[in-house]
């Protein structure tokens, strides 16, 4: 029999600090939406504190019509699609093969993988092999060097090898080879751990900003973040040369383009919360 949860006095602290957690979380999020729906002259003004005031589409209208923002949007989307898409593919494959026992060099690599989560090679040594291998002012320049979290492969090992022997033993026995057994047994009880790839991976391209800024002088593949860096340094340094309406505008501008650089983030994670906990919780006991 089931007996309802009963309120115990003890529980108001925790009750109370959950409350200003979430407050202290929504709060700059809901900022950021409102200032961008506000009238220009209230953003400016900085006298926007909860709701917009005096609705407004313009920053929205002048995005869609800037052809140098979709570009940027375009390009941050085709480095988390294909990065996140070969990163995940990448690391579940290594994850399988230093995952199974009779692979006589697992220790080895899997201590070489960890070595590189407290040892860098640094900035410069990475420099000089992105000019080397022509990758400089690339694409791949972007996804290539971070193809492979170390992090995200020793979870994804973990967990792979927490699922019972048995079954790859079954299908081995049945004539199936490894790659029989990783495409038709491990991929597919994996979704936990695969969800967690996509969000860990696909958040670290959308967010990509050092990279880009390093890597790529050319406008044309630069990501939305760093256009909205553009727009900030523009914003501070031509303030005192643009009219009041330019003025008006750029400043509803930064919060529109920071809406929409977070916007597709904060819409995926909510359908794959309950791989992400799951995934996270399975992959980190072992």
């Amino acid at each position: 029999m089931n007996r309802k949860e009963r309120f115990i006095p003890s529980d108001i602290p925790i009750i109370i600090a959950t409350i200003l957690i979430i407050i202290f979380t929504l709060y700059p999020v809901i900022y950021v939406v409102s200032m961008s729906f506000s009238e220009p002259s209230h953003v400016l003004a900085r006298d926007v504190y909860l709701l917009p005031k005096g609705f407004s589409l313009k920053a929205y209208r002048m995005i869609l019509d800037n052809a140098t923002v979709l570009r940027s949007f375009a390009n941050t989307l085709w480095y988390t699609v294909v990065g996140a898409a070969a990163s995940v593919t990448l690391t579940a494959t290594t994850a399988f093969v230093l995952s199974r026992k009779r692979f006589f060099l697992r220790r080895q690599l899997s201590l070489l993988m960890t070595l590189t989560m407290f040892i860098s090679g640094g900035l410069v040594p990475l420099y000089i092999l992105v000019q080397k291998m022509h990758l400089y002012n690339t694409r791949w320049a972007i996804v290539l060097p971070y193809i492979i979290s170390a992090y995200n492969l020793i979870i994804t090992r973990s967990f792979f090898e927490s699922l019972p022997e048995e079954m790859a033993e079954a299908v081995k026995i049945d004539g199936g080879s490894e790659w029989t057994v990783m495409t038709r047994i491990f991929i597919p009880l994996s979704k936990p751990i695969i969800s967690v790839l996509i969000l860990f991976y696909g958040v670290g391209y959308w967010n990509s900003y050092f990279a880009p800024l390093i890597f790529l002088s050319n406008e044309k593949l630069q990501p939305i973040q760093l256009y909205l860096r553009s727009i900030l340094i523009t914003s501070e340094v031509q303030a005192s040369g643009m009219g009041l309406d330019a003025v008006l505008m750029n400043e509803q501008m930064k919060y529109a383009v920071i809406v929409i650089a977070c916007f597709p983030i904060m819409i995926l994670y909510p359908f794959i919360q309950k791989y992400f906990e799951k995934g996270v919780l399975i992959g980190a006991v072992k």
